[in-house]
């Protein structure tokens, strides 16, 4: 066999084949128009548009029906081929294309979707990256997902993966952080790490805000500026209000410490120490981030996700001078200047050459505004040090690049593959891909790390195993299994819902979807996985097995779906769509609902019937486990 990994590029190859020797006898040249594509319901199972071979309509009629009976006559996989205007549309054939696919399937097993790309590639993969001053969240909890689903993904497609998560540990937010920590940091409390963090940083940008408009007040004339100050402060009042409700010994010690100096004064002493690796800031922020990467490993290792490497900011770009090396770099590109004592990058300069644009496809309507890297103190940008970590991925020897990050720093993305750019690395500012992301909202919720207003991810997965075990209950699952399935099925139906919808969209996310049962969801193809997997154990001794002409007009639509699965795979990886795969899953698994409702597989009037039967309901089981592996689902055995 040719290709063991897919058994429907054996069938394309083979239609274009005879396709071609069609046209060739025709005098019509197979261009790159000639395509092979996926029918519509009604009509099939693959397609080839003639319009797109020929400008004159009548002649797209006769080519498409010299193809189909060509096709039908000639090609082995195919069952039958008919003409229908411009379009010859093609079902497969159920005996030898059903044989093929049983075989591949066999042959790959737990490996099947497996599809190597001809040039496959050293990847890259940063996702997640939270900062750690409170918990994951719930748009954190998208990204995670969606980057442990595209590294799955791409591996599948054969590439060499590696995935990495940036720890932001320099910077002003940390040393919120570390400032609360440090006043508190004898108070014990029974959480999560990550959440005392959260709880604490929350507390301290509260208390320091609060004090810092209300100096603002004193001093403000204008009486539309002190309307102003007075509804910042109000917001800032009730969330204090909140804070102390929450835990008032840990909000008295930092507001309490706060009276007796200029809190913004020790914060931005903390940033600068630790920026220049003294050693008393090192201990104390390290302590912080340490703690709430704690948490976070606690979060991700629940939800089956795990890193490669984990990046600390510090010593990758900081302390070891890579940052001063890109502004080294960049001051000799021309495109740096000095404002008041700050350095900014003329990015806007650069991107004015539509060459730039082209190359590092950023739309011409794109605006790019210019960049602070260095403040007047000294003290470098979150962006000067994500220039640096963007030039040490590179050095690993990767070729390409995929940062998983939300799509509201699609301008961040672009100064940080310009600045590559303008210091000569033209390679890799063409190689590094911004994944965007956009936001996931819960009716009713507005969410602010800053206040301490957010659902974090252990929240919303411990309430979406309660939510699944409740109706696994209703279902008659005994108590015993409830916990372990429950599990799978809500953190399950947490990832499916984040990944079926493409990243590019808003996601709204509302437990009658997520949750839903009976259709595209994850649950739903847990279910469908389950039911095939209870038939094969009720099989007892009768074992699958694929006989020619056993497979009829009834397995058909399975069978190419079936098949259809590297394709999707390697469509996947190809275009970086991860939503192709749950998509694909819930056809795969409405079709087998069907099959299963309609057709008796077990019981079928002959036993070679019922043991293909068997085969393909096996074959749609593996697709379903692997497919929901690649989604990093874990497929319960009981529903």
């Amino acid at each position: 066999m040719e290709n063991v990994y897919s058994a429907h590029s054996l069938l394309v190859d083979e239609i274009l084949s005879i396709a071609k020797s069609v046209l060739s006898e025709r005098g019509v040249e197979a261009s790159a128009e000639l395509v092979v594509e996926r029918a519509p319901p009604e009509r099939g199972d693959l397609t080839i548009n003639a319009y797109r071979l020929t400008r004159d309509e009548r002649r797209a009629v006769e080519l498409a029906a010299q193809l189909s009976e060509a096709l039908a006559r000639n090609a082995r996989l195919v069952g039958t081929a008919k003409s229908e205007g411009g379009f010859a549309n093609i079902e497969v054939n159920p005996g030898t294309y059903g044989r093929l696919v049983w075989k591949v399937v066999s042959d790959m097993g737990e490996n099947y979707g497996f599809n190597p790309h001809p040039k496959p590639m050293r990847i890259l993969v940063e996702h997640t990256s939270a900062n750690p001053v409170h918990p994951l969240h719930v748009g954190h909890l998208r990204n995670c997902v969606v980057g442990d689903a595209l590294a799955r993904i791409l591996r599948a497609r054969g590439h060499s993966v590696e995935v990495h998560f940036y720890v932001d540990d320099v910077g002003l937010q940390m040393s919120y952080a570390a400032y609360g920590f440090e006043k508190v940091r004898g108070l014990k409390r029974n959480m999560k790490p990550d959440h005392f963090v959260g709880l604490v940083y929350a507390i301290t940008n509260a208390v320091v805000n609060i004090r810092v408009l209300q100096k603002k007040r004193e001093t403000a004339v204008d009486p539309d500026e002190r309307a102003r100050i007075d509804r910042e402060l109000s917001d800032w009042l009730w969330v204090a209000k909140e804070l102390m409700e929450r835990d008032e010994e840990l909000f008295a010690a930092i507001a309490e410490a706060a009276k007796s100096e200029e809190p913004l004064e020790r914060i931005y002493a903390i940033n600068r120490a630790y920026e220049a690796g003294e050693r008393w800031a090192v201990e104390l922020v390290r302590e912080v981030a340490t703690l709430c990467v704690e948490g976070f490993k606690q979060t991700l290792s629940k939800i089956g996700v795990f890193f490669d490497s984990w990046d600390w900011e510090s010593e990758i770009t900081v302390w070891s001078g890579l940052t001063a090396e890109v502004l080294r770099r960049l001051g000799k590109s021309g495109f740096l200047r000095e404002e008041g004592g700050a350095l900014v990058f003329e990015a806007n300069k650069l991107a004015e050459d539509p060459e730039v644009r082209r190359r590092l496809a950023i739309p011409a309507s794109f605006a790019v505004t210019p960049l602070i890297l260095v403040r007047s103190d000294g003290t470098t940008l979150y962006a000067a040090r994500d220039i640096a970590y963007s030039t040490w991925k590179f050095q690993r020897g990767v070729d390409k690049v995929i940062n998983v990050v939300g799509a509201q720093q699609a301008l961040e993305q672009v100064h940080v593959r310009l600045a590559l750019y303008a210091m000569g690395y033209v390679r890799e500012a063409e190689s590094m891909v911004h994944f965007a992301y956009e936001m996931v909202t819960l009716p009713g919720t507005k969410m602010s790390g800053r206040r301490g207003r957010f659902v974090s991810a252990d929240e919303l997965i411990e309430e979406a195993i309660k939510r699944a075990g409740e109706e696994l209950a209703k279902r008659g699952l005994e108590p015993a299994e409830n916990r372990d399935v429950a599990e799978k099925v809500g953190i399950g139906a947490v990832k499916f819902a984040m990944l079926s919808v493409s990243p590019s969209r808003p996601l709204v996310f509302t437990w009658d979807k997520v949750l839903d049962f009976e259709r595209n969801s994850g649950p739903f193809v847990q279910y469908a996985y389950v039911r095939a997997r209870s038939v094969l154990r009720k099989a007892g001794s009768l074992k699958p097995e694929v006989t020619e002409g056993a497979f009829g007009s009834e397995e058909r639509k399975l069978l190419f779906l079936v098949g259809y699965f590297p394709e999707v795979v390697a469509k996947a990886a190809d275009e970086l769509k991860v939503e192709l795969i749950p998509q694909y899953l819930n056809e795969l698994a409405l079709a087998f609902n069907k099959y299963y409702d309609e057709v008796p597989i077990l019981k079928a009037e002959r036993e070679e019937k019922a043991r293909a039967r068997l085969a393909l309901t096996l074959m749609v089981a593996i697709t379903l486990e692997n497919g929901m592996r690649l989604l990093g689902i874990e497929p319960p055995s009981r529903m």
